[in-house]
């Protein structure tokens, strides 16, 4: 399956020892290889000031079990193959501003 950009998705844990964790999927059908991987910016329940926060209001459709933030400068590349699910979708704005945020991290203004 493909995912769209915005759509929060369970993908493997490439920071802890844990099943899963949520990423939030930043790339669109522009990138080279769309129909295998995306751009994916991960989601933790560690609290932190730059960290974008990610509450029920910022879900046009489902949302996450937990209090939950948006790393925006911990940004990776995930096959769809490796995804494990939806979690949900935000509105558009959070997710434009969870990348123009990394976008900031990458030197572009």
């Amino acid at each position: 399956m493909v995912y769209v950009r915005g759509t929060v998705v369970k993908g493997p844990d490439l920071f802890a020892d844990y099943d899963y964790r949520p990423y939030v999927c930043l790339s669109d059908d522009s990138h080279p290889f769309s129909a295998e991987e995306g751009l994916y910016a991960a989601v933790t329940t560690t609290q932190r000031a730059e960290a974008i926060e990610l509450t029920d209001s910022d879900f046009s459709s489902g949302g996450l079990p937990r209090e939950s933030y948006v790393n925006p400068w911990t940004v990776v590349s995930i096959r769809h193959a490796d995804l494990q699910g939806r979690e949900g979708s935000p509105e558009d704005e959070t997710t434009d501003k969870i990348a123009r945020v990394a976008a900031g991290y990458l030197g572009v203004e």
